[in-house]
C-alpha cells in the first residue's frame, strides 16, 4: 500500500518504467538502463553534445537506486509522513518539486551530459522544434498517458509535475544563465 503511495511522487518516466516493469515482471533498474539505452542512440544521432560522465550516471543508476532503496525506506517515511494532514503533504510536495525542478535545473546546466531523457527537450529547443517548456510537457504528459496504460501508480502530484516541470526547469535554466553571465561580467578584467 505505502509502495504505491510512495512512488504516486516519483516523476512521469520513472511511473511509466514502473507500470510497464511491473506489467512485464522485469526488474525495474534493467527496464529503466534498455529504454535509456534505446532513447540514447535515438539523441547521439541528432546531438552528441548533451552527453558526458553524467549521461552514463543518470542512465543506468535511478533504477537500480530506486528498486534497492524503496523497500528500506517504505517503514520509515511511512512512520514519518503517514500521518499528514492533506495540508501538510501540499507543503512537502511544493518543497519536493522545488527541490526536483531545481536539481534537474542544476544538473542539466553544468554541462557534464544529461540523461537521455533530460536531452530531448534541450535537442528540440537547440534544433528550433519547439521551445524547451513546451518539449518538456507534452513529453512529460506522454509518459504520464503511458503510466495510465500500463497501471503505474498516479496521483494528482504526478500530474502537476507533468505538466509544470518544463516550466519550472526552463526558469531555473534562465536564472543560472543570468547569474553566470553576472559572474563572468563581474570577474572579468
Amino acid at each position: 500500500m505505502f509502495n504505491k503511495k510512495l512512488r504516486s511522487y516519483s516523476f512521469r518516466l520513472c511511473l511509466s518504467i514502473v507500470g510497464i516493469s511491473d506489467t512485464f515482471h522485469w526488474n525495474l533498474g534493467n527496464y529503466q538502463l534498455g529504454f535509456n539505452a534505446l532513447l540514447f542512440l535515438g539523441i547521439l544521432f541528432f546531438d552528441q553534445t548533451q552527453f558526458g560522465v553524467g549521461t552514463l550516471i543518470n542512465m543506468s543508476l535511478p533504477g537500480y537506486i530506486i528498486a534497492y532503496f524503496t523497500p528500506k525506506f517504505e517503514p520509515i517515511v511511512g512512520r514519518w509522513f503517514g500521518s499528514f494532514s492533506y495540508l501538510e503533504n501540499i507543503f512537502l510536495f511544493v518543497i519536493g518539486m522545488f527541490l526536483f525542478s531545481l536539481g534537474i535545473g542544476i544538473y542539466t546546466s553544468v554541462n557534464l551530459g544529461v540523461s537521455p531523457y533530460d536531452a530531448v527537450a534541450p535537442l528540440f529547443n537547440k534544433k528550433k522544434w519547439a521551445s524547451y517548456r513546451l518539449t518538456r510537457s507534452v513529453q512529460d504528459l506522454f509518459f504520464f498517458v503511458v503510466a495510465i496504460i500500463f497501471g503505474g501508480p498516479l496521483g494528482i502530484g504526478t500530474f502537476l509535475i507533468a505538466t509544470l516541470t518544463g516550466y519550472i526547469v526552463q526558469y531555473w535554466h534562465q536564472l543560472f544563465k543570468k547569474i553566470k553571465h553576472h559572474i563572468q561580467k563581474t570577474h572579468s578584467f
